[in-house]
């Protein structure tokens, strides 16, 4: 177990970890990644005191979780010479009493070729459960980290030599440390049921590493090249599930191919139509073909009889990547030796924003993906089959024309289109039994095409639509912005105070009123501009779920579109002060992204609607990693910070905020000016 920082949490996650519940002796190794915080030191001694023999603490120079653990595994190999496996247990998070016995038990009774055993996922925090049941997929594990850090690595895998990569110090360390598992030959195997506890925040190593994923995926791409290699992909692709899944109606069979020459998998329609509609529920990675092809088993034989049939299924493929549904008219005839083929091809609906109907006749092959088929059923259970255009392809519907002149030839029927809209209906005829109803079909990424606009530069460059025409001051002045709630009356007084302090030490404030109500410009004076940023501006605000608190406190996200923008009014400063605002506080590990300094002023609201102080400060530790510094108005809120968890580090005590009265602690926290001393007279 690394541990650095957040040392309020530490007591939790060493109690579950100490609470296990073995028919086997285990040891927890905690190690100490050079914590600036003398209460981590103090809680590892003490638990180590407590239990002698069973908890041993480690201390060592800073150099990251890759170094930690390494060190660990270290000690462990060196100090217990009968180790079975090691655990990897972060410091913030926790498990269930069972959960190294289950593991081990996977781990004991598994081939020689399991490396390690891996356990679903059940966040907490922001609520999410990850579903990771299902045979193990090497091919998936290429492009998908299915092992968490809370897996077990058996003595096998440790002894072959993975270690985890100490230059990985953004997060995905442990995806990499299985890839090593995989290049050497091992497997994972995955294990139910274990109580594995992850504690998901708004704002943690993850999510960045999920923000800035492209360099820490190149990296280790790198790092295995054999394992990422166009052949080796394929092999993997081949080795767990097909490609293609062809339904020959005639024989009411779906034959599932990658490559034609090299395996077939008959299935009964009846067992296709179940494998897909189960397959947005239930993990399998590759049990379910991805693109769906119709055609008549007599082409498909003379097609696979001339060795066509491969490239045909390519083209169908390519042809799919530029339409919703390709579909082909086939001429054929015969010749006694020889052969001539031709393909062409034509787009339809290039313009259709409306969904079309189903083709009725003419063409002998078609493809779609098999996704596009499932939201249609789940759409249209009934009535007449409509399919939308998918927004990522230029048009609705691909036509072309084979031209075929083969020995033995004969002229297929043109059925694909009656043997499609025959197939859905046998799906939505399944679908709709309660059995198979409920799933939901994945969200779709947009995109648009436009000529001479911001979007061109700063979506590329920055993923935002368009970012605040605000030009840098003349000088060495920086630009500040006071993010205040309008209808807070409050907030934007002590936003007026702040910004007058920050004028003093070399900013230009601006006030940026967030959120709807009228907008009270009595403090005006004291800032730059005022930039009004009404929420929501145009579209209605969508309603709570479930995963829209964060240990019981509700918090309301901005949808996509209105996050992208008040991040790009927020983008051009220097610094960003959210001033007692929770709606502010998911922004600001995208500006921290982008180089913006973020401060929280946390304190309590005279709002009769706002919520309550230990709701806003429970708000905030959702994302406290985004923040360099939390401001702390009054001895309260700076005793609440402490108990969720807040870094010491962190905390400031603003001295025009409120008097340090009696609470020794709340007079002894840094003041605010240690971040922003006074500019001397030579500055």
């Amino acid at each position: 177990m690394p541990t650095h920082k957040h040392s309020g949490l530490l007591v939790e996650t060493l109690s579950t970890a100490l609470a296990q519940d073995t028919d086997f002796a285990y040891a927890v190794v905690v190690v100490n990644d050079g914590c600036p915080f003398p209460e981590t030191e103090r809680v590892c001694r003490e638990f180590a005191a407590a239990h002698p023999g069973r908890l041993f603490h480690l201390r060592k120079r800073n150099a990251g979780l890759s170094a930690a653990r390494n060190s660990g595994i270290a000690f462990a190999l060196d100090a217990f010479p009968a180790l079975e496996a090691v655990y990897f247990l972060d410091s913030d998070n926790r498990i269930r009493p069972h959960l190294l016995q289950r593991m081990l038990d996977a781990l004991r009774v598994a081939g020689p070729e399991v490396g390690w055993a891996y356990p679903d996922v059940d966040k907490f925090g922001f609520f999410e459960f990850c579903d990771m049941s299902g045979a193990y997929s090497p091919l998936e594990h290429l492009f998908r980290n299915v092992s968490e850090a809370g897996s077990m690595a058996s003595r096998r895998l440790l002894d072959s030599g993975a270690r985890f990569d100490e230059a990985m110090r953004q997060g995905s360390e442990d995806w990499e440390f299985w890839l090593q598992g995989l290049e050497r030959g091992f497997h994972g195997v995955h294990v139910p049921g274990t109580g594995f506890g992850y504690r998901r925040r708004g704002e943690s190593m993850l999510t960045e590493s999920e923000r800035d994923y492209r360099p820490i995926l190149t990296h280790i791409q790198k790092r295995h090249p054999a394992l990422f290699a166009v052949r080796a992909v394929l092999r993997a692709e081949a080795a767990v599930g097909r490609r293609y899944a062809v339904h020959l109606p005639d024989r009411a069979i779906v034959r599932c191919v990658t490559d034609p020459e090299a395996g077939e998998e008959d299935l009964p329609l009846a067992d296709f139509v179940r494998r897909a509609l189960r397959a947005p529920e239930r993990p399998g990675y590759g049990e379910c073909p991805g693109l769906l092809a119709v055609m008549d088993s007599s082409l498909y034989d003379l097609l696979k009889r001339h060795r066509l049939l491969r490239g045909t299924l390519w083209l169908l493929e390519r042809a799919a990547a530029q339409a919703t549904l390709v579909r082909a008219a086939v001429t054929a005839r015969a010749v006694e030796s020889g052969g001539v083929l031709s393909w062409s091809g034509t787009p339809v609906g290039l313009q259709a924003d409306t969904p079309f109907p189903l083709p009725d006749g003419g063409a002998a092959m078609a493809m779609l993906p098999t996704a596009a088929l499932l939201d249609l059923v789940r759409r249209q259970p009934v009535g007449v089959p409509l399919l939308e255009r998918d927004p990522r392809k230029p048009c609705a519907e691909a036509r072309l024309s084979l031209t075929l002149a083969l020995p033995g030839a004969v002229q297929p029927p043109p059925g694909a289109d009656s043997a499609l809209s025959a197939l859905r209906e046998a799906m939505a005829a399944a679908w709709s039994r309660p059995a198979n109803g409920g799933w939901a079909a994945a969200p779709i990424d947009r995109y648009r095409a436009g000529v001479a606009t911001p979007e061109d530069v700063y979506e590329t460059v920055h993923r935002l639509p368009s970012v605040l025409p605000l030009l840098p001051p003349a000088g060495n002045r920086r630009l500040a912005a006071l993010v205040a709630d309008p209808a807070d009356a409050g907030a934007l007084e002590t936003a007026a105070r702040l910004a007058r302090w920050l004028v003093g030490r070399g900013y230009d404030a601006h006030l940026v009123a967030l959120g709807g109500g009228t907008l009270s410009l009595t403090a005006a004076a004291a800032f730059a501009s005022v930039i009004p940023h009404p929420l929501p501006l145009v579209m209605p605000e969508r309603p709570l779920t479930h995963r829209d608190a964060y240990l019981g406190t509700p918090l309301r996200p901005l949808d996509a579109v209105e996050e992208d923008r008040a991040v790009g009014t927020l983008a051009v400063f220097d610094l960003v002060v959210t001033v007692r605002h929770g709606a502010a506080h998911p922004l600001m590990g995208r500006l921290r992204a982008l180089g913006v300094t973020g401060w929280a002023l946390l304190g309590a609201s005279a709002v009769p609607d706002a919520p309550s102080l230990a709701d806003a400060v429970n708000g905030c530790a959702a994302f406290e990693h985004a923040y360099q510094t939390i401001v702390t108005l009054d001895a309260r809120t700076f005793r609440l910070c402490q108990a969720l968890g807040f870094p010491p580090d962190k905390l400031r005590r603003w001295e025009d905020a409120a008097e340090p009265d009696a609470d020794p602690e709340w007079a002894a926290c840094a003041p605010l000016s240690s971040c922003l001393p006074e500019p001397t007279a030579a500055a």
